[in-house]
C-alpha cells in the first residue's frame, strides 16, 4: 500500500517547469510535493559525463538574450553562463564544395540570399499578425493551421539551397520534420521568440550561451532546495478530483492536495487516468499532440584541435549525418566536443536517414565520424569518446521539443493551459514566449504556480506535507 501524503499542491514532473512551480509555491509558504516518474530530475535537460569533471548537455542546453525568465532564475540559483564558441571560421559544405566564412550568414549567391530574405520577410510579417496568447485568432489562422510549415517553404521558395537552409535551421530548433509541423505553430514560435534571426542564430540569438556545469544544474539546485519534497521513481497513474480536493496516485506515494500542477508535455500527460474525465478538447489535445524526434551525437577529443586550424567548430552541410555541427566543448577547452543533431523521423532537413542509420548505432557512429573527418581533417576520425542521447526511447519522455501537426491549434485553442478544475498545466509547451526553450519552461512554471496560488487563496489549505526521506536527486 502506498504511503499517504498531504500538501497544498502536488506537482507532477521534476523538470525545469515543474520544479520552478514548486519553488515558487514553496517560497510563498505553501506546502508542496513533487512527483517524478524517472530516477532523476531535469526532464529534458540532462548532463552527460564525458571526462573527469567534464559534462556535455544531452538535452536542452542554450540560453540567449531576451530569455529573461531563465536568466533571472540562473542568477537566483547562483549559476553562471559562458558564450558558445564562435571565434574563427565556420564551414559551409554543399555538393562536395567547402566554403569558409565568418559571422552568421553562409556564403550564398546573390539570388539565394534574395530568396532567403524574401522568405524571412514574409514569415515575420505573417508572424506579427499572430496574437501570442491566442494564435487561433490570427486573421489567417485556419488557413495557416491547415498546412505544414515544410509545404509552405516548398511552395514559396525559389531555390533548393534556401529550402535546405530553412529546413535544416528550423528542424534543429523544432526537433521535427517541418512537413509534420503546422505553419501556424511555427509563426507563433517566430512571434514569441522575437524573429527568425533570434531563433536560429548563435551570437545575439537563442543559442548564444550555455550554463557552466550544464543546464541540468538548474533542476538539481531547485531540487536540492526542496529536498525531501521531491519523490523520484514515482510515475503518476491517476488524478481524482472532487469538491474537497484532489488525490494523486503514484507508484510510491498517494498525495491528497488542494491543487495539482501537471508539468508534462500533453502527449506524456495522456498516460495518466483522470477522474472525472477531462473535457473533450483537453483529452483530444493530449492524443493528437506529438513530441519532436531528435537525438544528439557527440564526438569527444583530447582538445578542440579544430581551433588550432582557425575553425570554430560550426558547420552547415548536406552530409549524411553531420548536417549541423557546433563546438560543444567546456568553457576552459580542457577537452574538445563536436555535436550534431539527428532527426529520428524518416526525413528532415530535406534529407533522408535510412533505417540503417536510425537503428544501427555502429553505422551511425561511423558515418558521423566520417563526416567530421571530411569537415575537420583526419584527427576528427579518432575521438577519445563517442556519446549519444536518444530522446525517442526515453521511458517517460516521448521525445524532446514538442510539435503540433496541422489542425491542433485551431481545434483545441487554449486547452493546453486552461485549468481543469483543480488541475493546472505547466511545461514549456504552455508558454506563449520562447515556447520550446528552457525560458518557456520557467515562465510556464511560474504562471502555473501563480494560478494555483490564487486558487488556494479561495479554498481551505490542505495539511502540511509529510517528509519523504528516501528521495534522491
Amino acid at each position: 500500500m502506498s504511503e499517504q501524503l498531504n500538501a497544498d499542491v502536488v506537482v507532477i514532473g521534476a523538470g525545469v517547469s515543474g520544479l520552478t512551480a514548486a519553488r515558487r509555491l514553496d517560497q510563498a509558504g505553501h506546502s508542496v510535493v513533487v512527483l517524478e516518474a524517472s530516477d532523476r530530475v531535469g526532464g529534458r535537460t540532462v548532463n552527460l559525463d564525458v571526462a573527469p569533471g567534464v559534462i556535455t548537455e544531452g538535452g536542452g542546453q542554450w540560453v540567449g538574450p531576451g530569455q529573461d525568465h531563465v536568466l533571472a532564475l540562473l542568477d537566483e540559483l547562483g549559476l553562471d553562463t559562458f558564450k558558445t564558441f564562435v571565434d574563427g571560421k565556420s564551414i559551409y559544405l554543399r555538393k562536395g564544395k567547402k566554403k569558409l566564412y565568418e559571422g552568421t550568414v553562409p556564403p550564398l549567391a546573390p539570388m539565394v540570399l534574395a530568396d532567403y530574405a524574401q522568405l524571412q520577410l514574409r514569415l515575420e510579417r505573417m508572424a506579427k499578425t499572430v496574437p501570442l496568447d491566442a494564435p487561433w485568432k490570427a486573421p489567417e489562422a485556419r488557413h495557416w493551421d491547415s498546412i505544414t510549415f515544410g509545404r509552405w517553404i516548398d511552395a514559396n521558395s525559389f531555390t533548393k539551397e534556401v529550402r535546405l537552409l530553412f529546413k535544416l535551421g528550423f528542424t534543429v530548433t523544432d526537433g521535427e520534420d517541418l512537413h509534420s509541423t503546422s505553419l501556424l505553430v511555427q509563426l507563433a514560435r517566430i512571434a514569441g521568440c522575437g524573429g527568425i534571426d533570434h531563433l536560429v542564430n548563435v551570437t545575439g540569438g537563442a543559442q548564444e550561451s550555455r550554463v557552466v556545469g550544464g543546464t541540468q544544474l538548474i533542476s538539481l539546485r531547485m531540487a536540492d532546495a526542496l529536498s525531501e519534497k521531491v519523490v523520484l521513481d514515482s510515475p503518476v497513474s491517476r488524478i481524482t478530483q472532487d469538491d474537497t480536493g484532489v488525490l494523486v496516485s503514484s507508484a510510491r506515494v498517494d498525495v491528497r492536495a488542494d491543487q495539482v500542477i501537471v508539468a508534462m508535455a500533453p502527449s506524456d500527460a495522456n498516460r495518466i487516468r483522470f477522474a472525472p474525465d477531462l473535457p473533450t478538447r483537453r483529452a483530444m489535445l493530449q492524443r493528437r499532440w506529438c513530441n519532436g524526434t531528435e537525438s544528439k551525437l557527440f564526438a569527444v577529443y583530447d582538445r578542440p584541435f579544430w581551433r588550432d586550424k582557425g575553425f570554430n567548430g560550426q558547420a552547415i552541410t548536406d552530409l549524411r549525418v553531420a548536417n549541423y555541427v557546433v563546438d560543444n566543448s567546456p568553457p576552459d577547452g580542457s577537452v574538445g566536443i563536436l555535436l550534431t543533431f539527428l532527426g529520428t523521423a524518416g526525413s528532415g532537413y530535406g534529407l533522408h536517414w535510412s533505417d540503417e542509420i536510425l537503428d544501427n548505432p555502429d553505422v551511425r557512429r561511423a558515418m558521423f565520424l566520417a563526416d567530421l573527418e571530411t569537415l575537420f581533417g583526419p584527427e576528427a576520425a579518432h575521438p577519445r569518446a563517442y556519446l549519444e542521447k536518444d530522446w525517442t526511447h526515453e521511458p517517460w519522455i516521448s521525445g524532446c521539443v514538442s510539435s503540433r501537426p496541422p489542425g491542433v491549434i485551431t481545434q483545441y485553442t487554449d486547452a493546453d493551459r486552461r485549468p481543469v478544475g483543480r488541475i493546472h498545466w505547466a511545461g514549456t509547451e504552455t508558454a506563449t514566449v520562447n515556447q520550446g526553450y528552457i525560458d518557456g519552461a520557467v515562465s510556464a512554471g511560474q504562471r502555473a504556480a501563480e494560478d494555483a496560488g490564487r486558487a488556494l487563496s479561495q479554498n481551505t489549505p490542505a495539511s502540511p506535507a509529510i517528509p519523504v526521506t528516501t528521495a534522491q536527486h
